[in-house]
């Protein structure tokens, strides 16, 4: 069966965010809601405590004043559902970063800002410890 746009797009995602960050690989989650299934599966799933509308993918990374970062990555014209907006707004309300974003680019770009400060942080230790080792 092959790849749907929207599943290349994640997993390129989730490489590029791998690739980057290999220290913060296992605070980044993406949750398969996305999944087709029967309508007794999806009742089962359901009772196990699956959503609607939970966010494609979520940094458990604590920064600045957010809690996290949550990404709904969208492709071409698809637009949010309505459970994904509120989703979103609802995180964003509780302390959390919350985007919607067209693409794997539009989405690496506000990683890179989520992560703006950690990133200058880790240069920064990086190039301490390349000087102390000269």
């Amino acid at each position: 069966m092959p790849l749907q746009p929207e599943q290349i797009d994640h997993i390129n995602l989730v490489n590029w965010f791998n690739f980057q960050f290999p220290e913060l690989e296992g605070d980044f989650h993406h949750f398969a809601n996305e999944r087709k299934c029967s309508p007794t599966h999806g009742r089962i799933l359901k009772r196990m405590g699956v959503k609607k509308g939970v966010a494609d993918f979520f940094l458990a990374f604590p920064l600045n004043e957010n809690s996290g970062f949550w990404i709904e990555l969208k492709i071409g014209n698809n637009k949010p559902t309505k459970e994904q907006t509120e989703f979103l707004a609802r995180k964003a309300a509780r302390g959390y970063a919350a985007v919607c974003v067209w693409g794997c680019e539009a989405a690496k770009e506000m990683i890179l800002t989520y992560l703006s400060d950690y990133i200058k942080v880790r240069k920064s230790a990086c190039s301490e410890r390349n000087t102390l080792n000269i």
